[in-house]
């Protein structure tokens, strides 16, 4: 399996995972009647970190309660009353996740992890799997949607038992989940086509800034990840108007631009837009994801929803796409895995597997 066989397996396990919400969801729905907790604390890193943040929001929205998301490196203890803290780790075997658990000791837990055999697995008092299956080429693709959309349905689910929302609300939301899982095989697809129209530039980055607006600023913060990590190159993401206040001044001609565009009823839709030009008219390789319409090889168009809660398992591909066939034309395949296992043996970032204990 190579990155791109990840990437591809998102069309099908999205409307899976869609229709298994109850039983996906039933842990966590347990744990809320159980504890009726005033907050929801959310604990990841890395990939897991990113997708807590995208789903933080949507979370809020159904839950009707404030949802923080904490690196666990930050956390010298939880202080919010009645805490319900959520452990994510695709792997499970981060030293920084295995050690969160002795700062947190007494807090109702749910712990989340994409291997069923996660050292944090049974450190919890509940235990969900994220159902996106085993993910071996080290930077994550599919965990990162599927992480995502686990969260979301367990907000829903817990939403509708708890009457947070209608049976209304909880319809429009599915449908527009469902929709965004029938657009993903095209969009991926839409995407390879516009990485291969695009790869002069592309292989020449040097320099990356990526700049969102609100789902889109989560997702700059993926998409920026999963290119450093595969291009081995610098990258920054911002949120738009914060990318305005001071960063966009350095903007030159090696410093590449990736945008992710709000919804076209956002008052930003355009505004950015004259930021894009600004940015063409200093350097070639500036891009964008969202538009409807476009002659410019250089904008991504895909099938949207819409929505805004979708945009993550939307926007986030061009960046999936590159970083799976642009490293293979650059021959960077592996070397950027060859990397971080040359600095975690250096720095003990993740623990042995527990079925190789």
């Amino acid at each position: 399996m190579v990155m791109m066989d990840y990437i591809k397996e998102q069309a099908k396990l999205l409307p899976e995972v869609l229709a298994k919400r109850e039983e996906i969801a039933s842990v966590f729905c347990d744990m809320m009647a159980k504890n009726n907790p005033g907050q929801i604390c959310l604990i990841a890193s890395g990939t897991s970190y990113n997708a807590a943040c995208a789903a933080a929001p949507f979370m809020e929205k159904i839950l009707g309660k404030p949802v923080s998301v904490n690196a666990p490196s930050q956390v010298e203890k939880i202080t919010a009353v009645n805490p319900l803290a959520v452990v994510i780790s695709q792997g499970g075997n981060s030293t920084n996740i295995l050690e969160i658990f002795e700062r947190i000791h007494g807090i109702p837990t749910l712990v989340m992890t994409g291997d069923p055999d996660g050292r944090a697995n049974r450190k919890g008092d509940g235990y969900r799997e994220i159902p996106c299956g085993e993910e071996t080429v080290g930077p994550k693709t599919k965990g990162y949607t599927i992480t995502i959309l686990t969260l979301y349905l367990m907000a829903l689910e817990e939403g509708k038992r708890s009457g947070g929302i209608s049976n209304r609300e909880y319809g429009e939301y599915v449908e527009g989940l469902s929709q965004a899982a029938d657009n993903l095989s095209e969009n991926i697809d839409r995407t390879g086509t516009w990485v291969q129209a695009n790869m002069e530039t592309l292989r020449e980055l040097k320099i990356i800034y990526m700049a969102g607006k609100r789902q889109g600023a989560k997702v700059a913060a993926e998409g920026t990840l999963k290119v450093m990590e595969t291009l081995l190159i610098p990258g920054v993401a911002y949120e738009f108007e914060e990318f305005l206040h001071g960063p966009a001044s350095s903007l030159g001609e090696n410093v590449s631009g990736f945008y992710l565009l709000p919804t076209p009823g956002d008052p930003d839709y355009e505004r950015m837009q004259r930021l894009v030009k600004y940015h063409r008219d200093i350097c070639k390789s500036v891009y964008t994801v969202g538009l409807e319409e476009s002659t410019d090889i250089r904008d991504c168009l895909l099938k949207l929803t819409g929505k805004w809660y979708t945009q993550p398992f939307e926007q986030i591909l061009p960046m999936q796409v590159i970083s799976a066939v642009v490293t293979e034309h650059m021959g960077l395949t592996g070397k950027g895995s060859l990397k971080f296992a040359g600095l975690d043996a250096v720095m003990q970032i993740k623990a042995e597997n527990e079925k190789n204990i």
